[in-house]
Parts: structure tokens; sequence; C-alpha cells
């Protein structure tokens, strides 16, 4: 799957075009939104149940809702930030003492699938409503770390020895991936046409490189003698007293890596308040549902 990420913002930027000028009946199901938040993640570099507030970063997303049904909504949306871990400010001491740290761009297209908890009342929204999210996210990354104000790339110089040819290392890993992202949501009614929502999802990544680190160290001559040669010995270990030993424990490859997002957005939804507005529930007013009509004399002659 190929997407060109100079493009992708223009995309999603049609894409809300288009929903704008559905018609009315159309809109009320459509809704677009935008808004943005803090990242962190877990991983080889953060050893805390909390991420520290230094490693803590931003990003912004704008995106689609669609309401299939009062309760499944689904969006499909664009988001970009940067992410970033230090063993500076771990808790254990080996951490500490390995002192690597990294920084990421990171760019997503996400398709979600939200579950509202609490289906509509009649044919209007909750003002408070809780929902669940999955789906699947397709994101771009490339771990770099910053030395005298420097930025250094991180996977072409193969930390781990990707680069040594006929050896046992692992093979270099791929900057486009896909996640599956979890998470909870609250979504709070402002107006027919408006609503803020608040999220919390955590994008488990099925491998282990997000942030550079996940094996053993590789053998250091071997390691010199690839294409990045010394730069790739210097980037793959701080230790203060020197190099460790082949095959010393560099991260622990059983726990992928894993990204989180807290953010807000501010979602609009197009032709909601307009004459017989709401959800997609039953046709015609609902305050006459249950009522009997009121009958007519004949006329009389």
């Amino acid at each position: 799957m190929k997407v060109n990420k100079s493009t992708a913002p223009y995309t999603i930027t049609l894409l809300l075009l288009f929903a704008l000028f559905q018609p009315v009946k159309a809109q009320r199901r459509i809704g677009v939104f935008a808004g943005g938040g803090f990242t962190w993640y877990y991983g080889d570099m953060n050893d805390r149940l909390l991420a520290h507030p230094s490693t803590i970063d931003n990003y912004w997303t704008a995106g689609i809702l669609y309401r299939a049904t009062p309760r499944f909504h689904f969006s499909l949306s664009y988001g970009a930030g940067e992410v970033m871990g230090a063993d500076s400010v771990a808790v254990q001491d080996f951490q500490r003492r390995r002192d690597l740290h990294f920084r990421t761009d990171l760019k997503q297209f996400s398709l979600h699938a939200n579950y509202r908890l609490l289906g509509y009342r009649g044919r209007e929204t909750r003002r408070v409503t809780p929902y669940l999210i999955g789906g699947l996210t397709y994101f771009w990354y490339n771990p770099y770390a910053l030395v005298n104000g420097d930025r250094i790339e991180l996977q072409p110089l193969g930390t781990e020895g990707q680069y040594i040819e006929n050896s046992h290392n692992p093979e270099p890993y791929e900057l486009n991936r896909l996640a599956m992202p979890l998470g909870i949501g609250v979504e709070f009614k402002i107006s027919p046409s408006f609503a803020a929502r608040v999220e919390l999802v955590n994008h488990f990544t099925f491998f282990d490189y997000f942030d550079d680190v996940s094996t053993v160290y590789a053998d250091s001559a071997l390691l010199a003698g690839t294409p990045a040669g010394a730069l790739a010995v210097a980037m793959a270990s701080n230790l203060a007293n020197g190099y460790p030993r082949t095959g010393f424990n560099r991260g622990n490859e059983k726990n992928n890596d894993t990204y989180m997002f807290l953010g807000a957005t501010l979602l609009y939804t197009p032709g909601w308040g307009k004459s017989g507005g709401g959800g997609p529930g039953p046709k015609g007013p609902a305050r006459l549902k249950g009522k009997k009509r009121k009958s007519t004399c004949p006329a009389y002659h």
C-alpha cells in the first residue's frame, strides 16, 4: 500500500468539503471534526506506568464521521505529531546507564469504529455519551536521535546489526506499518450541530522497533564494517564504560511498542438542526409516537 505523505492533508480536505456539500438528509449522518492533543509511548525507552512529562509531545488530527446506526459510528481521519522516549528519565538504573533516546515524526491514516454505550433519546443525541473505539491505523515513522543539535536517523545505521552481511542479526525494519487502535471516548453535546469529543487511544504496533531498540548488541567490529561504520557503533551504545560484549541485552523483543493519543476534537454535523433534524432514527416527529389522531365528524348533508 503506497500513499503519498505530501498529499495526505489535501486528500482529507477534499473529503471534508465533499461531506459538507452533501444533501441535508445525508449530512445528518455525516460530521466533520478537527482537534489535537498529547502523545507518549510505551517501549524499551519508557519503563514508567505514566510517561515522564518531558517525553510527552503533541499531535493534530482531522477527519470525517459517519453515523451508520444510533450505536455504531465510523470515522476516517488523518493525524500528524511527534513521539519521543529517553532513558535519562527512566526508573530502572540499567536504562539510565544505557542512556539512549529517540524521537520520531508520526503521520497516519486511521479508520475507527465507535460503539456508543448509550443510544439516542428519542431522535436526539444525549448530552454526554461514552463510547468504545477500535479500528486500523496505517502510519509512517522514522526514529532519530539528536546529537549536538544534529538529527541522526537511526534506521539507516542498523544499530543492532541489520546491515551486517551473512549474519543472524535482524532484518532492516520498515518505516511504514499497521497498528491496531483501541480506546475510549466521551462525546459532549454542545448544540444540535456541534459536539466536543475527548478520546484516549492506544495504538498497538505489532513490532518492537518503533524506538530502534529491540534485541541485543551486535558485534562492534562487524558493525563498524557496515556502510554506516563508526556512526552505527556510536549510536548503538552510550554506556559510559564502553561498548558491551556481543549478545548483551539491548532491549526486550518480547514486548511490542505502542503509542498513545490523548486529545479532544470539535465535531460539526451540517444540517443536524434543520427541519425534521435528528439522528439516524425513525421517521416522523417522535412526539406523535403512541398518540391517537383526533377524529373528525363527517359532513352533514
